[in-house]
């Protein structure tokens, strides 16, 4: 079985994730986690990096400017999607190894609607917050601006048009207890079906 999770940012994906993983005795992969690896300089996908862009976004010493080339991505649609190209066919490659290793496959794919990726597995849950606690929880966690939230927000499809799409949907702005409770809930109807 193949799960996605996904949501918007600052949704709780990655507690989500953990916590039904852990429930259903998923092995769990994160697809940002995988981009990251990727931009190692040992990586396919560093390799292309230097390839697409030269060293526009490496430090003097070699290893990649995230911050740099985040605020790029940001603020040039040209630039996130070339990178685009380059990283998410290889973590699509590499999802698609380990669902042929592993009974139970859990992945948190943030922007699994926008890149296409839904039909890739059997399930897919919708981790729900509403924009306010959105900007609420993303300035706490990051300190990012109500302009750099909203930036951020606009790269993304609205949860709102997503949740029709889901097979599931985690409803995470209540307490933690809440999002438990769900989670458990959920684990025992997809053991059910």
């Amino acid at each position: 079985m193949k799960i996605a999770v996904t949501g918007g940012l600052g949704s709780g994906k990655s507690t989500v994730s953990k916590l039904l993983a852990a429930g259903l005795c998923c092995e769990l992969v994160n697809t940002d986690e995988l981009c990251r690896q990727q931009l190692l300089p040992e990586e396919i996908g560093y390799t292309k990096l230097l390839e697409s862009f030269g060293r526009e976004f490496l430090t003097t010493d070699g290893a990649l400017d995230r911050s740099k080339l985040r605020e790029a991505v940001f603020s040039d649609n040209s630039v996130k999607y070339r990178l685009e190209s380059i990283l998410h066919p290889l973590v699509r490659d590499i999802v698609r190894e380990k669902a042929t290793s592993t009974d139970c496959l859990l992945v948190e794919v943030p922007l699994l609607y926008e890149v296409g990726w839904q039909n890739d597995f059997d399930i897919s849950v919708l981790v729900y917050v509403p924009e306010a606690v959105v900007y609420e929880r993303v300035a706490r966690r990051d300190g990012h601006s109500r302009e750099i939230i909203r930036s951020i927000l606009d790269n993304q499809i609205p949860l709102d048009e997503k949740l029709p799409q889901a097979s599931f949907i985690i409803d995470n702005s209540g307490t933690f207890v809440s999002t438990v409770l769900q989670v458990s809930y959920l684990t025992r109807v997809i053991f059910a079906g």
